[in-house]
């Protein structure tokens, strides 16, 4: 199993003065998951913690998320959900 995996953005985005065509993305830690708990707002959503959690392990600021093409934003969620370990039922 890797520590990380690159999505390359079907629709780049601009990061102040450059443009991100692609991203890495590390595995997530414990640490990673209770600083999104942390983070979750009253009013937050799940889509919220995920936006957070993906920003911090893309390494990318919350406006560059803001900003991104929701198909990459789907593609970057199912790189991070095959990170983490699976519920049995």
């Amino acid at each position: 199993m890797t520590d990380t995996a690159r999505v390359k953005l079907v629709r780049p985005v601009r990061v102040e003065e450059r443009m991100i065509t692609e991203v890495t993305i590390r595995r997530p830690k414990v640490r990673d998951l209770r600083a999104m708990e942390k983070m979750r707002e009253p009013e937050g959503t799940e889509l919220d913690q995920g936006i957070v959690m993906a920003a911090a392990l893309c390494g990318l600021p919350l406006e560059a998320m803001d900003e991104m093409d929701a198909a990459d934003f789907a593609a970057i969620s199912e790189v991070l959900g095959g990170f983490l370990p699976r519920v049995p039922a």
